[in-house]
């Protein structure tokens, strides 16, 4: 019974430092979020939820533009670059 008990407890300091790194990292990029220009911020709200085409039909920027913001946030920190796509960090 004391091995369970330390694994949940293991568990759950787990989840409790993953719940502090998180709110740390949402915190920091809010911080950077300010400073990006209109564009940027355009294009990282509708990252991960619509496609680069859909993206240039609302926001009205080429694929090329894009493609160069997206390398831009990805350099700073935004996002992450899976295979051909790109997430938000968090």
């Amino acid at each position: 019974m004391g091995a369970e008990k330390e694994k949940m407890t293991s568990e759950q300091d787990i989840k409790r430092i993953r719940e502090m790194m998180e709110f740390l990292v949402k915190q920091k990029i809010s911080e950077k979020l300010d400073k990006l220009n209109a564009d940027e911020k355009k294009v990282y709200n509708l990252t991960g939820e619509k496609g680069q085409v859909e993206i240039a039909k609302m926001t009205g920027l080429s694929a090329g533009k894009i493609s160069k913001i997206w390398q831009n946030l990805e350099n700073k920190g935004f996002l992450i670059k899976e295979r051909q796509v790109y997430k938000k960090v968090i």
